[in-house]
Protein backbone atom coordinates (compact mmCIF):
# COMPACT_ATOMS: atom_id res chain seq x y z
CA UNK A 1 0.00 0.00 0.00
CA UNK A 2 2.83 2.38 0.77
CA UNK A 3 4.47 1.63 -2.17
CA UNK A 4 1.26 2.40 -4.45
CA UNK A 5 0.80 5.90 -2.69
CA UNK A 6 4.23 6.75 -3.40
CA UNK A 7 3.78 6.05 -7.29
CA UNK A 8 0.52 8.02 -6.99
CA UNK A 9 2.31 10.98 -5.36
CA UNK A 10 5.49 10.34 -7.96
CA UNK A 11 2.65 10.20 -11.10
CA UNK A 12 1.08 13.86 -9.14
CA UNK A 13 4.00 15.35 -9.42
CA UNK A 14 5.20 14.47 -12.64
CA UNK A 15 1.80 15.56 -14.02
CA UNK A 16 2.10 18.93 -12.55
CA UNK A 17 5.61 19.60 -13.53
CA UNK A 18 4.81 18.47 -16.96
CA UNK A 19 1.77 20.94 -16.98
CA UNK A 20 3.84 23.56 -16.12
CA UNK A 21 5.96 23.89 -19.27
CA UNK A 22 4.01 25.14 -21.64
CA UNK A 23 5.87 24.10 -24.17
CA UNK A 24 5.51 20.51 -23.68
CA UNK A 25 2.02 21.03 -23.27
CA UNK A 26 1.32 22.45 -26.71
CA UNK A 27 2.66 19.99 -28.12
CA UNK A 28 0.73 16.99 -26.01
CA UNK A 29 -2.06 18.87 -27.34
CA UNK A 30 -1.56 19.38 -30.86
CA UNK A 31 -0.84 15.76 -30.71
CA UNK A 32 -4.50 14.69 -29.06
CA UNK A 33 -5.86 16.79 -32.03
CA UNK A 34 -3.69 14.79 -34.24
CA UNK A 35 -4.69 10.75 -32.31
CA UNK A 36 -5.46 10.54 -28.93
CA UNK A 37 -3.84 7.37 -29.27
CA UNK A 38 -0.13 8.78 -29.71
CA UNK A 39 2.18 9.94 -26.90
CA UNK A 40 5.06 11.92 -26.25
CA UNK A 41 7.88 9.51 -24.50
CA UNK A 42 11.57 9.31 -23.93
CA UNK A 43 13.81 12.00 -23.53
CA UNK A 44 11.12 14.43 -23.65
CA UNK A 45 9.81 13.41 -20.24
CA UNK A 46 13.12 11.95 -18.62
CA UNK A 47 15.11 15.54 -19.63
CA UNK A 48 12.04 17.64 -19.04
CA UNK A 49 12.16 16.48 -15.38
CA UNK A 50 15.70 16.17 -14.69
CA UNK A 51 16.58 19.58 -16.10
CA UNK A 52 13.79 20.79 -13.45
CA UNK A 53 15.71 18.65 -10.70
CA UNK A 54 18.98 20.25 -11.96
CA UNK A 55 17.83 23.69 -11.38
CA UNK A 56 17.83 23.60 -15.90
CA UNK A 57 16.43 25.77 -18.45
CA UNK A 58 13.92 23.28 -20.34
CA UNK A 59 14.60 24.44 -23.75
CA UNK A 60 13.35 22.32 -26.69
CA UNK A 61 14.45 24.41 -29.79
CA UNK A 62 16.56 21.71 -32.30
CA UNK A 63 15.36 18.86 -29.99
CA UNK A 64 14.36 15.27 -31.11
CA UNK A 65 10.87 14.35 -29.68
CA UNK A 66 9.91 10.92 -29.47
CA UNK A 67 5.81 9.99 -30.03
CA UNK A 68 4.81 6.45 -29.74
CA UNK A 69 1.80 4.51 -29.95
CA UNK A 70 0.43 0.98 -30.42
CA UNK A 71 -1.50 0.35 -33.92
CA UNK A 72 -1.27 -3.47 -35.29
CA UNK A 73 -4.05 -1.95 -38.17
CA UNK A 74 -1.55 0.87 -39.52
CA UNK A 75 -0.45 -0.11 -42.97
CA UNK A 76 2.36 1.31 -44.52
CA UNK A 77 2.97 3.56 -42.06
CA UNK A 78 0.19 5.68 -43.00
CA UNK A 79 -0.41 6.77 -39.50
CA UNK A 80 3.22 7.35 -38.88
CA UNK A 81 4.06 9.13 -41.66
CA UNK A 82 0.60 11.85 -41.07
CA UNK A 83 1.60 12.19 -37.91
CA UNK A 84 5.54 13.22 -38.52
CA UNK A 85 4.33 15.65 -41.40
CA UNK A 86 1.75 17.18 -38.91
CA UNK A 87 4.11 17.77 -36.36
CA UNK A 88 7.19 18.52 -38.33
CA UNK A 89 4.74 21.48 -40.02
CA UNK A 90 3.66 22.84 -36.75
CA UNK A 91 6.96 22.77 -34.54
CA UNK A 92 9.73 22.75 -37.35
CA UNK A 93 11.84 23.44 -34.73
CA UNK A 94 12.04 20.13 -33.65
CA UNK A 95 12.93 16.40 -35.04
CA UNK A 96 10.11 14.06 -34.63
CA UNK A 97 10.65 10.22 -34.31
CA UNK A 98 7.03 8.96 -34.61
CA UNK A 99 7.46 5.47 -34.08
CA UNK A 100 4.23 2.14 -34.24
CA UNK A 101 5.61 0.00 -31.56
CA UNK A 102 3.42 -2.82 -33.28
CA UNK A 103 6.16 -3.06 -35.72
CA UNK A 104 9.39 -2.73 -33.60
CA UNK A 105 9.90 -6.21 -34.19
CA UNK A 106 9.73 -6.28 -37.90
CA UNK A 107 13.02 -3.98 -37.97
CA UNK A 108 14.81 -3.76 -34.67
CA UNK A 109 17.88 -6.18 -33.69
CA UNK A 110 20.27 -6.19 -30.58
CA UNK A 111 23.47 -5.58 -30.44
CA UNK A 112 24.46 -8.99 -31.32
CA UNK A 113 21.84 -8.73 -34.44
CA UNK A 114 19.09 -10.68 -33.02
CA UNK A 115 15.45 -9.78 -33.72
CA UNK A 116 13.13 -9.57 -31.25
CA UNK A 117 9.20 -11.11 -30.65
CA UNK A 118 6.32 -8.62 -31.64
CA UNK A 119 5.16 -6.13 -28.79
CA UNK A 120 1.77 -7.10 -27.44
CA UNK A 121 1.22 -3.06 -26.22
CA UNK A 122 2.85 -0.17 -25.95
CA UNK A 123 3.50 -0.70 -22.05
CA UNK A 124 5.48 -4.40 -22.98
CA UNK A 125 7.28 -1.64 -25.86
CA UNK A 126 8.17 0.81 -22.71
CA UNK A 127 9.34 -2.22 -20.61
CA UNK A 128 12.30 -3.47 -22.80
CA UNK A 129 14.21 0.71 -23.36
CA UNK A 130 16.99 1.12 -22.32
CA UNK A 131 16.97 3.02 -19.11
CA UNK A 132 14.10 2.94 -16.37
CA UNK A 133 13.55 6.53 -16.27
CA UNK A 134 13.60 6.58 -20.24
CA UNK A 135 10.46 4.17 -20.42
CA UNK A 136 7.72 7.05 -19.88
CA UNK A 137 4.71 8.12 -22.04
CA UNK A 138 2.46 10.73 -22.03
CA UNK A 139 -0.49 11.94 -23.52
CA UNK A 140 -3.74 13.52 -22.92
CA UNK A 141 -6.53 11.29 -23.09
CA UNK A 142 -10.24 11.73 -23.75
CA UNK A 143 -11.17 13.31 -20.85
CA UNK A 144 -8.66 16.11 -21.32
CA UNK A 145 -6.47 14.91 -18.78
CA UNK A 146 -2.78 13.80 -18.62
CA UNK A 147 -2.59 9.87 -19.18
CA UNK A 148 0.71 8.27 -18.64
CA UNK A 149 2.28 4.61 -18.57
CA UNK A 150 5.66 3.76 -17.04
CA UNK A 151 5.93 0.17 -16.28
CA UNK A 152 8.69 1.20 -13.97
CA UNK A 153 7.29 3.60 -11.91
CA UNK A 154 8.82 6.73 -10.91
CA UNK A 155 10.87 6.44 -8.49
CA UNK A 156 14.07 6.23 -10.70
CA UNK A 157 12.73 9.47 -12.90
CA UNK A 158 12.56 11.34 -9.32
CA UNK A 159 15.21 9.69 -7.45
CA UNK A 160 17.68 10.75 -10.18
CA UNK A 161 18.87 7.16 -11.14
CA UNK A 162 20.18 6.23 -14.19
CA UNK A 163 19.28 2.72 -13.71
CA UNK A 164 20.18 -0.15 -16.81
CA UNK A 165 16.94 -2.00 -18.00
CA UNK A 166 18.49 -5.51 -18.60
CA UNK A 167 14.87 -6.74 -20.53
CA UNK A 168 16.65 -6.36 -23.89
CA UNK A 169 19.41 -3.99 -23.89
CA UNK A 170 22.47 -5.28 -23.20
CA UNK A 171 25.25 -3.74 -21.03
CA UNK A 172 27.40 -2.56 -23.69
CA UNK A 173 24.84 -0.92 -25.26
CA UNK A 174 23.48 0.50 -21.86
CA UNK A 175 27.29 2.15 -21.33
CA UNK A 176 27.44 3.32 -25.35
CA UNK A 177 24.13 5.09 -24.76
CA UNK A 178 25.73 6.73 -21.29
CA UNK A 179 28.59 8.06 -23.17
CA UNK A 180 26.63 9.24 -26.80
CA UNK A 181 24.22 10.98 -24.19
CA UNK A 182 26.25 12.32 -21.90
CA UNK A 183 23.89 11.63 -18.99
CA UNK A 184 25.73 12.43 -16.75
CA UNK A 185 27.83 15.60 -18.13
CA UNK A 186 24.37 17.08 -18.32
CA UNK A 187 22.62 16.00 -15.21
CA UNK A 188 25.78 15.62 -12.25
CA UNK A 189 23.20 14.71 -9.61
CA UNK A 190 22.11 11.28 -11.29
CA UNK A 191 23.51 8.08 -9.64
CA UNK A 192 24.43 5.12 -12.20
CA UNK A 193 23.38 1.74 -11.86
CA UNK A 194 24.28 -0.73 -13.87
CA UNK A 195 24.12 -3.91 -12.51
Amino acid sequence: MIKHDMQNTLKERLIVLLSSQPWLMQRLEYLHTLDDNAYLAAGVIRNTIWKLLHDQRCEIDGKEIDVVFYDKSENNHEKSNFLKEKLAEKYPENEWDVINQAFVHTWYKTLEGKSIAPLTSLEHALSFWPETATAIAVRINQNDHLEIVAPFGFEDLFQLKLRWNKNLVSHTAFMQRITKKRFLQRFPKLTLIDE
